[in-house]
């Protein structure tokens, strides 16, 4: 029996709220207490290295535990800011025996706490279903009915973990959790009495004041991984709640590795590693969602783990950040061998606060509150400002929440082809993704297209290089250059443009101009006096056209 249509889902106690995000940001290195060291020795005994390493930093050190990859985690007496630290793994990196050392920087939700709605409560008389704009409308949505249309009863169910701050009791989404654990090791951000166990239930994460660091914020509760969750599999056709873009075929194994204040590094890497290959896990994922981030480039200890997972057949799924800045300079969304997924609004262009960037593969709906709260994506919640409360749904924003729609299509690969490998549903999503309808540059290959996804899976599009422009001309005007061009492609996802510059009879180098959008005829240069010449070639994620050279074209003064 085919799974085709979805029923409307009625109203049951629907709460309005909104999430909202902070403008751009510099990259800020959040104080941390731990460090993580990888000795050229495997088997160094880890209190006796505290005491030698506490005497060459001239700082006490205290040895925490041997992580999975074989690195050791030490920490120090308080939490320091990252210059400090900084500089106590200047001093570690030129000790003999230590192959590296790393601040086991702490990583954060992707997303800003709910606030008292705006708009009040929705009317009970309105399918929820109507308000998930997000898997529907042809502008903004990711088709998700294209990939349902496509799915059979007698699809096997898959696994997708999702690494975040756990998850609580909620009648639309208890049917498709299975399993899971707590990764937290520090009592100190645990919030819950203990140290890691099996319990992946999200006690709250609020914290006041001054609590994480100096001058920090004070926080009501996130619930963050149950919204996560709820968009990847919220229990779907059940006549109550809102849909999950799993329908069912996706079972939620819920890991924590956030509270109070945040994770730390060496607690989400081991998370990435038990997620895909524990031997305490018996609900292996095909999938990992992490809707969380951090400042900096990747280190050694995520791409390790990241590594590992893949290697066993897990596709990882990030998101890109809400910082409104490259995303070359976050974590996890700068890793190798990750999805990195920026967020588009209900238009389908760039969401304000969403990084961009050459790491990141493709976008999907992530929401934009700050035009009305039902411009967010509505997903599973909790009431509790502090400990869990009755269940509830909210609207969220962030690339947070658009991760979790690729996570989901990610998995449904895997329902219809258990064998399909990361860096075929990697190529896949990215190759079926959609022309963006508004601007979103450096967003990646396009917007998620759920239905041509799973039609790929299958054969029915088959992902090639596109073909390269023709009639590329430059045109020079008063301090601009003119770019016209033929289309010759139906598969790009834009048009990659580089100039260089004559200087006394010799060409300069090629330098990048912009990256236009798919569809693009023209582009037009603003450029000082000198002679020029550009040259074009269309791109999409299974490769780039060979360039087409301008003839040279000179530009007076202005």
């Amino acid at each position: 029996m085919k799974i085709r249509n979805l029923r409307l889902l009625p109203l049951l106690g629907l709460t309005s709220l909104i999430s909202l995000n902070a403008a751009a940001v510099t990259v800020e290195h959040k104080p941390t207490d731990q460090i993580i060291i990888k000795f050229d020795n495997a088997n160094v005994e880890g209190n006796s290295q505290a005491r030698t390493l506490s005497t060459r930093l001239n700082k006490k050190l205290a040895f925490v535990r041997k992580t999975s990859q074989g690195s050791y985690v030490f920490r120090l007496p308080s939490r320091e800011n990252f210059s400090s630290v900084k500089a106590y793994l200047k001093v570690l990196k030129t000790i003999s025996g230590i192959k590296y050392a790393e601040a086991d920087q702490m990583m954060f939700a992707i997303n800003d706490l709910a606030v008292p709605p705006t708009e009040g409560i929705v009317g009970t008389k309105k399918p929820i279903y109507d308000l998930q704009w997000h898997y529907f409308e042809p502008v903004g949505g990711m088709n998700a009915d294209g990939a349902w249309n496509q799915l059979d009863s007698s699809d096997s169910v898959v696994n997708v973990a999702v690494l975040d701050t756990g998850i609580t009791a909620h009648p639309d989404l208890d049917a498709n959790v299975i399993g899971g654990t707590d990764m937290i090791t520090a009592q100190s951000i645990s919030n819950d009495g203990d140290g890691r166990d099996a319990d992946p239930s999200d006690p709250g994460d609020w914290v006041s004041r001054g609590e994480c660091y100096l001058g920090s914020k004070a926080s009501n509760s996130s619930w963050h991984g149950t919204h996560v969750s709820g968009t990847i599999s919220a229990f779907t056709n059940n006549s109550a709640g809102v849909a999950g873009v799993g329908y069912n075929k996706i079972n939620i194994v819920p890991v924590r590795i956030l509270g109070k204040c945040g994770g730390y590094t060496s607690d989400i890497a081991d998370a990435i590693v038990w997620a895909a290959t524990g031997e305490d896990n018996p609900n292996k994922a095909q999938v990992i969602n992490m809707s969380i981030g951090g400042a900096g480039s990747c280190n050694a200890t995520y791409q390790q783990a990241i590594d590992t997972a893949v290697a066993a057949g897990t596709t990882i799924v990030v998101a890109a950040g809400n910082s409104d800045d490259d995303a070359g300079n976050y974590t996890p969304a700068s890793c190798n061998n990750v999805i990195s997924v920026a967020s588009t609004n209900r238009a389908g262009g760039r969401a304000y606060y969403s990084n961009y960037g050459d790491v990141v593969d493709l976008a999907a709906p992530g929401g934009e509150t700050s035009t009305g709260a039902r411009n967010g994506v509505l997903s599973t919640l909790n009431e509790g400002t502090t400990v869990p409360a009755a269940p509830t749904y909210a609207y969220y924003q962030g690339t947070s929440m658009a991760a979790p729609h690729v996570a989901a299509v990610a998995g449904l690969l895997y329902v219809k082809k258990p064998s399909v490998t990361p860096t075929e549903v990697k190529t896949i999503l990215t190759s079926t993704a959609r022309a963006f309808p508004d601007s979103c540059v450096q967003c990646g290959s396009g917007i998620l297209d759920a239905g041509a996804a799973i039609a790929a899976l299958d054969g029915s599009v088959t992902p090639t290089e596109p073909a390269a422009p023709s009639n590329f001309t430059a045109i020079a005007g008063a301090g601009t250059v003119t770019l016209n061009w033929s289309d010759q492609s139906t598969n790009e996802t834009g048009f990659y443009i580089e100039k260089r510059r004559k200087f006394s009879n010799q060409w300069g180098t090629y330098r990048s101009v912009v990256r236009a959008a798919a569809d693009s005829t023209s582009y037009q240069d603003s450029v000082f006096g000198g002679t020029y010449q550009y040259r074009i070639r269309s791109q999409n994620s299974t490769g780039d056209s060979a360039w087409v050279v301008s003839g040279q074209v000179s530009v007076s003064r202005n």
